[in-house]
C-alpha cells in the first residue's frame, strides 16, 4: 500500500466492518486512557503496562481486519516501544502518554479523513518516519534519548507543526497557541477596545510574569484563547472586560513570596494560603478603577471550581461568572502545556492537555465552557491538517 489515502479504497470495505473498527477503538482508547491516568500514579505496574499492550493490540487487530497494513505498522511500533518498557530496558514517564495519545489519535484521524473522501493525507506520509524513531527511542543511549523523543513529538504533535507553518501567520485560528500575543487587528477583531485602562493593564501583566521564568508570556498566549471562546459562544462576556481580567488575573501574584511562587516542592498549608490570596489581591486592585467591575469579578472568581471546591470563596457552577470560567480553562490550557518546558524543554502536547481539560467537566471546569472549548480545539486541529495536506 502506498502513502496515499486516496489509494486505500474504503468503497471496498464492508460496512459493518468499519463501524465494527469505530466501536472496537472507542472501547480500546478509554483502557489507554484508563491505564495512562494507571501510570502517572504508579509507572512501575507492569500488570497496567500489560493492560496498556492489551488495549493498543486491539486497535491493531480492528486495523487487519480492515487491511490497513500501514496504520498497523505505526501500531507495531508503538507495541515495540511499550515492550522494552515491559523488558525494563526503558522507563515508562510522561512524554510516552504522550506520544501514545497522539499515535492513536492520528490514527483516527487517518480513517475520519478517508471516509470523507480526502485525496491526501499528510499523517500517512510520515508513517515511516515515525515507525522509525519509535524504535529508536529504546535502543538509544540516555544521554540522546531525549532528542529522539523530541522529534517524535515533533513529528505527532499539531502544535510543533502550527508553529512551522508561517504561510499561515495571519489566520488567527491556526495561530491559537502560540507564544505571541494577538495585535491591534487581531484584538479588534474579537470586539476588544483598547484604551488608556486596558494598555495600562497589558503594561502590568509583562514584568509581573518575570518572577517565574515559566510564566513568561502567559496572559498573551491566555488571551486569544479565551477570545476565541468567547467569539465561538457569540460573546456572552464583554471582550474587553475579559482581556483586561486575562491580563490582570494573577496580578495578586506581586504581593505572594518568591519563595512560595518557585517552590518545587509541597506547599505548606500557611504558604498554600498565601498563594490562595491572589485572585482577592487582584480583586482588590481593580474594583474602586471606573469601568472595570466586570473584569474584577472575573479576576476574584477564576480559581472557583464547579464542584465547590475552589477558593477564595468555594463557590459553585451557578455562582460563577462566565468571564472566569473561560479564564480557568485557558489558565490550566497554558499550565499544561508550559509547566515543565522549563525542565525538559518539551511542551506536553495540545492533545494530551485538552484530554485533562475535558476530563474535569463538571467538577473543575463548566461542561459548556469545555465543549466550546474543545469546538474551537478541534476546528484548530482540522484546519491544521488541512493546511498541511495543501502544502
Amino acid at each position: 500500500m502506498s502513502n496515499s489515502t486516496s489509494d486505500y479504497q474504503v468503497d471496498t470495505v464492508d460496512a459493518d466492518a468499519l463501524m465494527g473498527f469505530f466501536q472496537q477503538f472507542s472501547l480500546s482508547y478509554q483502557d489507554i486512557e484508563q491505564s495512562l491516568l494507571m501510570l502517572e500514579l504508579d509507572a512501575t505496574d507492569m500488570d497496567v503496562i500489560d493492560e496498556l499492550v492489551t488495549a493498543i493490540h486491539a486497535i491493531q487487530q480492528a486495523l487487519h481486519k480492515i487491511e490497513f497494513n500501514e496504520l498497523e505498522k505505526l501500531i507495531n511500533s508503538l507495541l515495540v516501544l511499550l515492550q522494552s518498557i515491559r523488558n525494563q530496558v526503558l522507563q515508562f514517564e510522561t512524554v510516552i502518554s504522550d506520544i501514545i495519545l497522539l499515535v492513536v489519535d492520528d490514527i483516527k484521524t487517518v480513517l475520519e479523513k478517508i471516509i470523507d473522501g480526502s485525496e491526501r493525507c499528510v499523517i500517512l506520509e510520515r508513517v515511516p518516519k515515525v515507525c522509525k524513531a519509535l524504535e529508536q527511542i529504546p535502543n538509544t543511549d540516555a544521554l540522546h534519548r531525549d532528542g529522539v523523543i523530541k522529534d517524535v513529538l515533533m513529528m505527532l504533535d499539531p502544535s510543533t507543526e502550527i508553529m512551522e507553518q508561517s504561510e499561515l501567520a495571519s489566520d488567527y485560528l491556526a495561530r491559537l497557541f502560540e507564544d505571541s500575543g494577538p495585535d491591534h487587528e487581531e484584538l479588534a477583531a474579537y470586539g476588544v477596545e483598547e484604551n488608556e485602562d486596558f494598555v495600562f493593564f497589558r503594561g502590568l501583566s509583562a514584568p509581573l510574569e518575570t518572577r517565574a521564568h515559566y510564566w513568561l508570556g502567559r496572559s498573551q498566549r491566555m488571551l486569544r484563547l479565551a477570545l476565541k471562546m468567547n467569539d465561538m459562544a457569540d460573546r456572552p462576556v464583554d471582550p474587553t472586560q475579559l482581556a483586561a481580567a486575562i491580563y490582570m488575573h494573577d496580578a495578586g501574584m506581586a504581593l505572594i513570596p518568591l519563595s512560595v511562587i518557585n517552590s518545587k516542592g509541597s506547599l505548606s498549608e500557611q504558604d498554600r494560603a498565601k498563594m490562595e490570596q491572589h485572585p482577592q489581591i487582584g480583586y482588590e486592585l481593580l474594583r474602586y478603577m471606573k469601568d472595570w467591575s466586570e473584569a474584577s469579578l472575573m479576576v476574584l472568581q477564576h480559581h472557583e471550581r464547579m464542584d465547590g471546591s475552589g477558593y477564595p470563596q468555594g463557590l459553585k457552577e451557578n455562582e460563577i461568572c462566565d468571564g472566569a470560567k473561560i479564564i480557568a480553562i485557558a489558565d490550566a490550557m497554558d499550565a499544561r502545556t508550559h509547566e515543565r518546558a522549563h525542565a525538559t524543554l518539551m511542551k506536553r502536547p495540545l492533545l494530551r492537555a485538552a484530554m485533562e481539560i475535558s476530563k474535569k467537566a463538571d467538577t473543575q471546569f463548566s461542561s459548556y465552557w469545555v465543549d466550546i472549548f474543545s469546538s474551537v480545539f478541534h476546528e484548530m486541529r482540522q484546519q491544521e491538517n488541512s493546511h498541511v495536506d495543501e502544502a
